[in-house]
């Protein structure tokens, strides 16, 4: 049923526990002299056993949220660090290619930079499967809801005058050779993969800003490798030359 091993180590613990509890007051109700025991002494044991049962299973499901909080939050700082490097990769691209631009240009003066300047700048991330809690085979098909899908925002470093002219999403089963499968233009979905209706971005540096899309696994069963991939272009400068009129002679 999808069930994450910190649930499963949860339900057995707590089974485990419930089991001793009864056994125990199945022993503590039944008299071993003979002689019937108070009954204050046995609503004492049950009492201390309804008590441990229910420590039990609430401590059970405690365990099991915060597991569950601390492996997003061990994704979330793999993303960012994942994100960073790719930003420092990319900042270091775009210096060696201004680089080489000004010693090929070195000895010819002051250019117009009149050539628009295009690429693509791309994010992979990695989603789990969608943590489902157990719940009675009766109830029918196991279903993820938005509250426990994972999602992320997959986010890509473009240069910061450039404009996104399109963006792209694709997805696979990790560690498998079969080929991206790519979302068509604007589709809300891609198999279990949700995807957000609009992107959003903010300042990085001065010279990068990031363009990020919000995606969602919905599948129950399989994991999902996602590939963002932002094409741009940066405009061209806008040039204006300014031309001196030749002065006119007049004769009198």
């Amino acid at each position: 049923m999808g069930l994450s091993e910190t649930i499963l180590a949860a339900i057995i613990g707590a089974v485990a526990t419930m089991g001793t509890a009864i056994f125990q007051l199945i022993r503590n109700s039944s008299p071993t002299d003979g002689r019937p025991k108070p009954k204050k002494s046995r609503m004492r044991s049950l009492f201390a056993t309804i008590a441990l049962m229910i420590g039990c299973i609430v401590g059970g499901y405690a365990w099991s949220a915060l597991r569950a909080v601390s492996a997003k939050e061990e994704m979330q700082a793999t993303m960012q660090a994942e994100l960073s490097r790719q930003f420092a990769e990319f900042a270091a691209r775009q210096n060696q290619g201004a680089n080489a631009a000004n010693g090929a240009n070195g000895g010819a003066g002051a250019q117009s930079a009149g050539n628009a300047e295009s690429g693509s700048a791309e994010s992979l991330a990695q989603l789990p499967a969608c943590r489902i809690s157990a719940q009675s085979q009766d109830a029918g098909p196991v279903a993820c809801s938005e509250a426990s899908a994972q999602s992320i925002a997959l986010c890509a470093a473009i240069p910061a005058r450039a404009e996104a002219t399109a963006v792209r999403v694709q997805a696979r089963v990790p560690k498998s050779e079969a080929a991206w499968e790519e979302r068509a233009p604007g589709a809300p979905t891609l198999g279990s993969l949700h995807i957000g209706a609009a992107t959003s971005g903010s300042p990085i540096t001065p010279e990068l800003h990031s363009v990020c899309l919000d995606v969602a696994n919905y599948s129950v069963e399989e994991a999902l490798s996602v590939r963002l991939i932002v094409d741009y272009a940066v405009p061209k400068p806008q040039t204006g030359e300014l031309t001196a009129s030749a002065p006119t002679a007049h004769s009198l």
